[in-house]
Order: C-alpha cells, then structure tokens, then sequence
C-alpha cells in the first residue's frame, strides 16, 4: 500500500513471500488476482507476468499511474470502504485475493479482511503477508527500551497493528477461513536494508520514479535473490518467530 505522506524516497519491491505461493499459469486460462492495496504494482506486476489477470485496489492516484501500466484494472478506492468497493467490484470473484503488507495499516484488520471474502471464489485462496513484531531486531530494541518508529520495515511509522505468528494465524481463523500454509520471509541479510536505502536515497525526491527500482532491479539484489535468500530462507526457518521479517498465510475456506 502507497502512502501519500512519503517524506522519504520509495523504493519498489517485490514480496517474494507471497509471490512463492502464486505458481506460474501454463495453460494461459488466466485465473483472476485481486491485490489490496497493490501500491505502484511491483507484486501485482511480478503475478500477471506469471499469467494472471491481476486486479488492484489503491487509493493513492500516484501509485495507481504506475500499477495501471503494470497490472489488468487498478481501481482508485479507499480499501477500507467497503461500501466503495463493493460498488466498484459488483459481482467479480477472484482465484487469489493478496493482502501483502496491508492489514498492519488499517486500525480494524479483521474487519477489512473479512469485507473482501464476498469476492473469493469458492476454491479460492487468500494470501496475506504481515510484519513480525517479535524478530530479533525488535527483541534487542525491546531489551534495551527502544520503541522508535522508522521509515520502513517493521516498526515503519505507518503501522497501526502489530502481529506475530500466533496472532496472525488467529486473526485469519477469526475471519471464518482455514489456515492452509503458514511461510515466512527471512530477516538476516535484510537488516542491512535500511542503510542500503539511505545511500541510494542521497539526493533523491521522496517519489522519485527512476530511483524507485534501484535495488530491485541492481545485479547485487539478483545475485542476492538466486544465491544468498535460499540459504538465509533456510536459517529462518529453524526459528521463524526470531528470524522472520514477515508472516505468510495462505488460507481457503472451509471444506
């Protein structure tokens, strides 16, 4: 989701969490995507090149000018207002309806998740991605009495809600659906992130659109992605709830 009070420049990227869970199409049916909050687009753009008909709701007009490039139909909305949407999306159903990095920025969660379930296909699947709270990070930062909102990551200074695994698993059972897969993404390498982007950002305007991809289209980042993420993604894995940067939910509906 694209916040329209950036005072620090935006970077681009895509949830590879959540984009595990979304199998390439090959048989080019094009099976129907709706992305909440899809912000400018970069997850939403890396689904529909696997083959989907990738739908977005966003209400920053900035970031829907970049996802309408990328993606099938942005619609401009408050997603939060449910009575807009319903408005705008009718009768659509959707095979994968993604909450990525989402739900942590509204004050009512549960209730934003449970509005879009009207537009879940019977066999569908709803991905959510959400930050956890109880890292290692934030344990030392906790320790030592440190409670300081950043420009991103975790204790970004947008976040309304916090999670961890326990909790977000409950919250989406809460909702009436079935967890079916709980993943996460690793925060080892990740933590040198913020000092990645203050050096690129030297200079640049808060929505500077050409610096926007710097890191995610660097060589470092592919060489990073194919040969150092599997093995972090592996030490993660050993003890989520410390090393993982965010929670990943893949849920259905009850059989």
């Amino acid at each position: 989701m694209f916040t329209t009070d950036d005072t620090y420049p935006y970077f681009e990227e895509v949830n590879e969490g959540v984009l595990r869970h979304v199998s390439p199409v090959p048989d080019g049916s094009r099976p129907k995507v709706l992305d909440v909050g899809c912000g400018q687009g970069s997850l939403a753009g890396a689904i529909a090149e696997r083959g989907y008909e990738v739908w977005g709701i966003e209400q920053a007009t900035y970031a829907t000018a970049k996802a309408s490039a990328r993606i099938d139909q942005v619609l401009e909305a408050d997603l939060t207002d449910a009575d807009a949407v319903r408005e705008r999306l009718g009768d659509q159903r959707f095979d994968r309806i993604v909450f990525s990095d989402v739900l942590e920025h509204v004050y009512d969660p549960l209730t934003v998740l449970r509005s879009y379930l009207d537009y879940l296909a019977p066999d569908g699947r709803v991905l959510i991605s959400l930050p956890n709270i109880v890292n290692w990070q934030t344990r030392l930062a906790f320790l030592f009495g440190r409670f300081t909102y950043q420009d991103s990551g975790v204790m970004d200074r947008t976040h309304i809600r916090f999670f961890t695994f326990k909790t977000a698993s409950d919250m989406v059972r809460r909702a009436g659906l079935t967890v079916e897969k709980v993943d996460h993404t690793p925060l080892i390498v990740r933590a040198a992130l913020p000092l990645a982007k203050r050096l690129l950002s030297r200079g640049a305007a808060p929505t500077d659109g050409d610096q926007g991809r710097a890191i995610i289209d660097s060589p470092a980042y592919r060489a990073y992605m194919q040969y150092v993420y599997p093995l972090e993604y592996r030490v993660g894995s050993l003890r989520r709830s410390l090393f993982a940067f965010r929670i990943i939910i893949v849920a259905r509906r009850p059989a």
